[in-house]
């Protein structure tokens, strides 16, 4: 028996721990995906695609038990999601049908998930060859009660708060928890205490799991917490910060790849040894022009897209055309654009400046970029359509003092809601007074700025008052002419970055 162990004990020496994971019997390899909300690659080609995800799938079952999980937002937002085909907005159908066909077993909810109405989302649910684990959010019903999510068809079977995943050979289990970031709210949703709920779902598996799993959508301090909190989980398979992360706390760890399929994670879960402990080893996998993409796969994405790109190409836009190539990454991640000026608001503020020279400033709301990632490197109009995918023609509002500086205060009392303001670099809070080219703002004035016409509908949360029909807003002038840039926010800033080439 010695012997033996020793020879075991030399082998796993002189070979990779993955190739030694390949010479057991009973290995499950776990595909670990992210925040993809792009069916077909990007960065010219170069990275992501779900066609090279599904050969990358294909690889790894010829060699394991392969399970492809997916850590949540993949249904919105989407540049082909806001399209119409047939009349009716996609709003995901083109995601579910592609990882129906790259082979995704396993998804948790992201705080995307709820961006669309709740038929649709339901209606994704039930498209989905996959299965849905949800640990910690609820369907809440008009009367207040709430029940689990539904998948129901081809049955009505509620969406399970664990799940267990055996091993082929019948030497271990897996027991699988979610959880998803309290964010995004609609009255249709209810999130239950994160922490609380996951303890819970793993009482429910730990009797017969012999290692616990975390699919998550939190952030990573979330993250965090719940690995101090709960010392039954090993690995967190996470998702929301769109750049690949591997972070240790005691013994185990929390895996973030980079966003829609750059790269993703490969987990081989193990028993060492008949009666040993089980191990997980965790290694990031590029998934870029290495990879040869799955034929049928790239088709059926090149019938999405192709579909989808009419309506863009309609308005003058054209999604393979580069526009420019960023010097810095221009930050559109929802953490940051919803809570501060980027250089990304800066960018297409000055974008509407130039297409609006008679304007004074420029505003928009940033719940208008909805990209929720990092641009970096060649800038293609299909780049500036993911950021702004709903478009919509700009105005050249003349308002009062009054009303602009109310907009400005309101501004930073609305931070995370999608009507935070976005603004040229001409304006500035000095010491708590607001200068627009250096001068404090003057109630008794009026001013010219350019915005959306979206932001002047009195729809966002905290700026009901910015419509038509308020007394402090003096003239609206609007841009549909056909050839004018106005016409049209990402024709704006096309133009925009073309000239800065």
């Amino acid at each position: 028996m010695k012997l033996l162990t020793h020879i075991i004990t030399s082998i796993s020496l002189l070979i990779s721990p993955v190739a030694f994971a390949q010479t057991l019997k009973d290995t499950i390899c776990i595909l670990q995906l992210n925040d993809v909300y792009e069916i077909g690659p990007l960065n010219q080609g170069r990275q992501g695609g779900m066609a090279r995800v599904a050969t990358l799938v294909k690889q790894h079952e010829s060699r394991y038990q392969t399970f492809v999980v997916l850590a949540g937002d993949f249904v919105s937002p989407s540049v082909i999601g806001t399209t119409k085909i047939n009349n009716q907005r996609v709003n995901g159908r083109h995601m579910v049908d592609m990882m129906n066909k790259a082979g995704v077993d396993l998804v948790t909810f992201g705080n995307h998930e709820f961006d669309i109405p709740e038929n649709d989302l339901q209606q994704r649910i039930n498209e989905s060859e996959f299965a849905w684990l949800s640990s910690d959010v609820m369907h809440q019903y008009a009367d207040g009660s709430t029940s689990p999510f539904y998948k129901i068809k081809p049955d009505s079977v509620a969406i399970p708060r664990s799940f267990l995943l055996g091993s082929a050979h019948g030497e271990f289990n897996i027991g699988i928890v979610s959880a998803t970031l309290h964010s995004n709210p609609q009255p249709w949703v209810a999130y239950t205490n994160y922490l609380k709920t996951m303890k819970q779902a793993c009482k429910q598996v730990k009797r017969k799991a012999d290692v616990i799993i975390g699919l998550t959508h939190l952030s990573l301090a979330e993250d965090e917490t719940v690995l101090r909190k709960m010392k039954r989980i090993a690995l967190i398979m996470g998702g929301h910060e769109h750049q690949h992360n591997y972070v240790t706390i005691r013994k185990a760890a929390i895996a973030k790849a980079d966003a829609n399929a750059k790269t993703m994670y490969r987990h081989l879960v193990f028993r060492d040894g008949k009666r040993g402990r089980i191990k997980i080893i965790s290694e990031l996998i590029n998934v870029d022009s290495t990879v040869l993409p799955n034929p049928v796969v790239a088709a059926a994405v090149k019938v999405w897209e192709d579909n989808a790109y009419v309506s863009f190409r309609k308005i003058g836009l054209e999604p393979d055309a580069v526009v420019y190539k960023t010097s810095e990454p221009l930050d559109g991640t929802e953490a940051n654009i919803r809570y501060r000026q980027t250089n990304l608001g800066n960018l297409i503020a000055a974008s509407m400046m130039a297409a609006s020279p008679a304007a004074d400033a420029a505003v928009f709301n940033s719940g208008s970029i909805r990209i929720d990632d990092m641009i970096d490197g060649v800038v293609t109009q299909l780049d500036i359509i993911r950021t702004l995918p709903f478009g919509g023609k700009l105005c050249e509002v003349v308002l009062s003092g009054t009303l602009l500086k109310q907009m400005l205060e309101k501004s930073d009392q609305i931070k995370s809601l999608g009507g935070y303001l976005q603004v040229s670099t001409n304006i500035r809070n000095d010491g708590g007074n607001w200068l627009l080219k250096n001068a404090v703002i003057d109630p008794s004035k009026t001013y010219t700025i350019v915005s959306p016409e979206f932001l002047l509908g009195g729809t966002e949360k905290g700026l009901e008052f910015l419509k038509e029909g308020n007394q402090e807003i003096k003239t609206i002038r609007r841009f549909d002419q056909p050839g004018d840039v106005r016409a049209d926010l990402r024709l704006a800033v096309v133009k925009y970055l073309s000239g800065l080439r």
